[in-house]
C-alpha cells in the first residue's frame, strides 16, 4: 500500500482539489483507493458528496478511539474509492492529544492495520503544520506538496520540507517528497517565470505535470463529484489524469529506492533567493508583508512611488531602493481594494512598463489587493 499525504501550510492552493481528483482517477484506473480527510473543514468529504453535518463517526474517532478501525468509518464514494470523512469535531484533536504518548503515530497505526485493503491511501491535510498534519506526514511514505504560483505558497512548501526533515531525523523514517504546481495560468508572464524557477529549485522532486486553472473544478465541487465524473474532457481533468499516470510510473522508482528523501537545500538558503528572483521580475507582486513594487532603471538616480494610497502627494511619496542589478524596489502594506499608482523617475511621472493593467501607455497603473482571510 502506498500512503501519500497532500500538504501545504497555506490554504487555497489546491490541496483538496488534488486529493479528490487524484484519488478519483486512480480509482477509475482500477486501484483500490482510500481518501482520509484530516481537515476539520471537511472539504474533501463534501467534494465527494458526503454529508458531514450528521456523521456518526469520523476521522476524529479514528484518531481518538483505539478500538475504531478504518473499516468502521470508511464511506464508499465511487467504485474503488472510500473516504474516511471528517467534520468540525476534528478541530478538538490537537488539544485533546496534547501531552499523550505516541500522539504522532495515531494515524499511522490505523492505516497500517488497513494496508491489505487498499492500493493507495491519500491524506488531505489542513492548511497548517500542526499535529494533524504531523500525523499525516508520519503515516505517509510519501508527501505531495501542492503549490500555486505565489510567494506565500512557495514559503509554505519550504516550511513543510523542514517539517519532513524533522520527521526523518527524529523518527528515522525515509520520506519521499514531490512538488505539484497547481492553478497555473499559462497566459501570464509571472506564472511562466514561476514555473521556470520552481523547476530549477525543486528539480526531480517536482512533477512534470502541472495543473491548469479552470472553473470546472469549482463546478464539480459544487455538485459533490470529482472532475473525472463531471467534465472528463476539460483541461483540468486531463491534467489530473496525467498526474495519476505519473504516480503509477513512480512505483518502479519506489520499489528500487531510486529517490531522494527530501531536498538537500535548506529553507534558509532558498527563501532569500526567491526574494531576489521576484525583484528580477518587474511589476507589482504580492509577497509576505504587502505588495512589492519593482522597476528596472539602472540609469536613474531617484525613483519614487506615488498613487491613490498617498493622495498622489510627492511629499509623502515612497522612496524606492536600488539594488546592485539596477532594480528599484519598495514594499507597501496596502489595504484591500483598488489602488492607482505611478513612478516618478528623476522628476518625470511614468507608468509602470511591467504593469499591463492600464488602458493607455502612460495612464495610471492599477493594482488590486484582495482581503486575506
Amino acid at each position: 500500500m502506498r500512503s501519500i499525504a497532500i500538504v501545504n501550510q497555506k490554504g487555497g492552493c489546491g490541496k483538496t482539489t488534488t486529493a479528490v481528483n487524484l484519488s478519483s482517477f486512480l480509482a477509475d484506473m482500477g486501484k483500490r483507493v482510500l481518501l482520509v480527510d484530516c481537515d476539520p473543514q471537511s472539504h474533501a468529504s463534501v467534494g465527494l458528496g458526503i454529508e458531514t453535518d450528521h456523521l456518526e463517526r469520523s476521522t476524529y474517532d479514528l484518531l481518538m478511539d483505539p478500538a475504531t478501525r478504518v473499516s468502521d468509518i470508511a464511506v464508499p464514494a465511487t467504485e474503488n474509492l472510500d473516504v474516511v470523512p471528517s467534520n468540525v469535531v476534528l478541530s478538538a484533536v490537537e488539544q485533546q492529544l496534547s501531552g499523550q504518548p505516541d500522539r504522532e503515530n495515531k494515524l499511522r497505526w490505523k492505516l497500517d492495520a488497513a494496508a491489505a485493503d487498499y492500493d493507495y491511501v491519500f491524506i488531505d491535510c489542513p492548511p497548517s503544520v500542526g499535529l494533524l498534519t504531523f500525523n499525516a506526514i508520519v503515516a505517509a511514505g510519501e508527501t505531495i506538496i501542492v503549490m500555486e504560483p505565489s510567494y506565500f505558497a512557495l514559503h509554505g512548501a519550504l516550511k513543510v520540507m523542514e517539517t519532513i526533515k524533522l520527521v526523518r531525523n527524529q523518527l528515522g523514517m525515509r520520506k519521499r517528497v514531490r512538488v505539484l504546481l497547481t492553478m497555473f495560468d499559462g497566459r501570464t508572464r509571472f506564472s511562466k517565470e514561476f514555473l521556470r524557477e520552481a523547476r530549477t529549485r525543486f528539480g526531480r522532486e517536482m512533477f512534470e505535470t502541472i495543473i491548469r486553472n479552470t472553473v470546472r473544478f469549482r463546478e464539480a465541487a459544487n455538485w459533490g463529484v470529482s472532475i473525472s465524473h463531471y467534465a472528463r474532457s476539460c483541461k483540468g481533468a486531463r491534467d489530473y489524469e496525467r498526474l495519476a499516470g505519473e504516480v503509477l510510473v513512480d512505483e518502479a522508482a519506489l520499489e528500487q529506492g531510486d529517490f531522494e528523501p527530501v531536498s538537500a537545500v535548506p529553507d534558509s538558503q532558498l527563501a532569500p533567493g526567491m526574494d531576489e528572483w521576484i525583484l528580477a521580475q518587474p511589476g507589482p507582486h504580492f509577497v509576505e508583508g504587502g505588495v512589492l513594487f519593482s522597476l528596472v532603471a539602472p540609469e536613474a538616480n531617484d525613483v519614487e512611488l506615488v498613487g491613490s494610497f498617498n493622495n498622489w502627494d510627492r511629499e509623502h511619496g515612497v522612496k524606492l531602493t536600488k539594488n546592485s542589478n539596477g532594480v528599484w524596489h519598495a514594499k507597501l502594506d496596502l489595504a484591500p481594494g483598488r489602488h492607482l499608482y505611478k513612478f516618478v523617475i528623476d522628476g518625470a511621472w511614468c507608468a509602470d512598463p511591467a504593469n499591463e493593467n492600464r488602458s493607455a501607455p502612460n495612464e495610471d497603473c492599477v493594482v488590486e489587493v484582495y482581503r486575506r482571510d
